[in-house]
């Protein structure tokens, strides 16, 4: 099932399995990505619990050893849709029997979406109904349509200074001692299809809360705001000089090859005491 959020002339497209957002039309255009599968079949998947790939694909979690597949487990799943207003909808996704065999947590997930003035927003929360602390990843996964990233780069909210880890693509960790100088002291990021050989673009250390993906040709672009979120991966697929790029602001990561296994240690990760809720959002628009 699809929702559609209508403001004005502008629309937005919420399909319930994993509250994917689908579609994004600002001012006329289309921003999204199209999921054409000749590249990769989504277009803004729910991160949460896990980001990325665990060591071997395991973890430790309360004493115990648990597997949770790369991005997590919201994405495959169907979340209960209710439509707010015209232009508001809500999706909900809460723990199960099926959920607990990966990650032994009771939880509830609220994605809210609201159309409005030129912009989308989305708003999260991770309320945590077990009677412990509960450790979790959380990211948004976008994908924006650009004919070719090399026409584009990414502007910054603040200078940055960024030496990113490298992918193992072997291990398929990131190598906390082998990493590449990204920005020094700049706002600016030149796009290219080889910064991606070895996977995502990682920005593990910025203090930005937003990101715009600019045209070289005539300046109009995607501006990706957040509130909450800690780090920032950019990511199209390599060696597919495929139309689009992803802007995923991110809280946690795949595994480094310096951590620990146990998931509580993990980058980024957060923690929520029982009965807590914490919200993070990301809001679209065009520029």
């Amino acid at each position: 099932m699809e929702i559609k959020l209508i403001d004005g002339n502008d629309t937005a497209v919420i399909k319930d399995k994993g509250a994917e957002l689908k579609s994004l039309i600002i001012g006329g255009k289309e921003i999204m990505w199209c999921a054409d599968e000749k590249y990769w079949g989504k277009s803004s998947p729910f991160l949460f619990p896990m980001i990325g790939n665990l060591r071997e694909g395991k973890t430790i979690i309360n004493g115990k050893e648990y597997s949770i597949t790369k991005h997590g487990f919201a994405r495959d799943n169907v979340f209960t849709a209710k439509v707010l207003s015209e232009n508001k909808a809500e999706f909900t996704f809460s723990s199960n029997e099926e959920t607990k065999k990966s990650f032994p947590f009771d939880f509830e997930v609220k994605l809210t979406y609201t159309l409005s003035g030129g912009k989308l927003v989305i708003d999260y929360t991770v309320e945590n109904k077990s009677e412990t602390d509960m450790y979790y990843c959380i990211g948004g996964h976008p994908a924006f349509a650009c004919e070719d990233i090399s026409d584009y780069k990414l502007v910054f909210e603040k200078n940055e200074t960024v030496n990113s880890p490298v992918m193992n693509l072997k291990t398929r960790m990131w190598g906390d001692n082998n990493r590449i100088s990204r920005l020094r002291d700049s706002r600016e990021f030149e796009l290219s299809y080889p910064l991606f050989d070895n996977d995502c673009v990682y920005f593990d250390t910025i203090s930005s809360e937003s990101c715009s993906l600019i045209s070289k040709k005539d300046g109009s672009g995607v501006k990706v705001s957040w509130k909450g979120f800690t780090s920032l991966g950019v990511w199209t697929p390599d060696h597919k000089n495929a139309p689009f790029i992803c802007i995923e602001p991110w809280c946690g990561c795949d595994d480094y090859d310096t951590d620990s296994g146990i998931f509580a240690e993990k980058r980024g990760i957060q923690r929520a005491s029982s009965g807590e809720a914490k919200k993070y959002c990301i809001v679209l628009e065009t520029i």
